[in-house]
């Protein structure tokens, strides 16, 4: 036991006084020229443990920096992220607001050219019909507007107001099998009756009026004014198929409207139709 006791008590001298000589080097290695025998065997026998301190400390100090810098850099990700998701939802937002300011200006350049009082309205709801034959939009008795004012797009005649509520107004459409629109084929100046083909979704019959019925395809039908509701001049639509009636006559035809009503986002409600009594820089584009 003693013996045991004794060996520990020596190791712990010999440690002291290898610390003791090392810090003795390190304090006085800056005043003397050389070193002495026993300090540059004390300094070559710590050169290993010295170089894997620094080169662990160095390595500790890189992870340590690298982390910070991937931290660093996750955050900027996800910052770039919402930017770049911001940015195109503006991007998109943008471009929709531009569609619609180029819509309008051409809504607007129709409506000089008319030159009836008009009113630019909304699309805000459609019919539950199959080919949505009526349509609700953002105008109503508080603007002026009444049942059965005409409605137009850029491309032609649409239908008429045939219901109003304080801030908005219903369409019925020219292809609703219930909508009669008289119209005049402008070729002949043959008066005919326009209504909606039950049969065919999305157009319109032609029923000649004449007793000389003269329908070809191509021919292209226009408002002819009577009736009170509908201003004359005004493309209704062009014949895609003529039917024979009795004796091989074209009494009746099938007629594709100008409007595309699958993709009415703004329309024109006419205020007053008696303005002007006839629209002949209209027809005259129609040739």
């Amino acid at each position: 036991m003693q013996h045991e006791s004794g060996r520990r008590i020596s190791a712990i001298i010999l440690a002291l006084a290898v610390l003791a000589l090392i810090a003795v080097i390190y304090i006085t290695v800056g005043e003397r020229d050389q070193l002495t025998p026993v300090e540059y065997v004390v300094r070559e026998a710590l050169r290993p443990l010295q170089v894997g301190l620094s080169s662990i400390t160095g390595w500790i100090g890189n992870i340590g920096r690298t982390l910070g810098n991937l931290s660093t850099l996750i955050h900027e990700n996800h910052a770039l992220m919402r930017e770049i998701a911001e940015l195109r939802a503006e991007n998109v937002y943008l471009g929709e607001q531009r569609l619609e300011n180029l819509r309008l200006r051409k809504l607007l350049a129709f409506q000089d050219k008319i030159g009836y009082r008009t009113l630019a309205a909304e699309v805000i709801a459609r019919g539950s019909g199959g080919w949505l034959n009526t349509l609700t939009v953002n105008k109503g008795a508080c603007d002026g507007i009444e049942k059965d004012m005409a409605v137009v797009s850029c491309e032609g005649l649409l239908g008429r107001v045939v219901s109003v509520t304080a801030n908005t107004a219903n369409v019925l459409l020219i292809i609703d099998p219930r909508s009669a629109v008289g119209g005049v084929v402008q070729r002949n100046r043959c008066l005919a009756l326009v209504e909606g083909d039950p049969g065919s979704p999305g157009m319109c019959l032609v029923k000649c009026l004449t007793m000389e019925p003269d329908l070809e395809v191509g021919d292209r039908v226009l408002s002819s004014g009577l009736g009170g509701i509908y201003p004359k001049g005004l493309i209704i639509g062009e014949i895609t198929e003529v039917i024979p009636g009795e004796y091989g006559m074209g009494s009746r035809a099938r007629l594709e409207p100008g409007a595309d009503f699958a993709r009415l986002e703004e329309i024109l409600i006419i205020l007053d139709s008696s303005s002007l009594p006839d629209v002949p820089e209209f027809r005259r584009e129609a040739h």
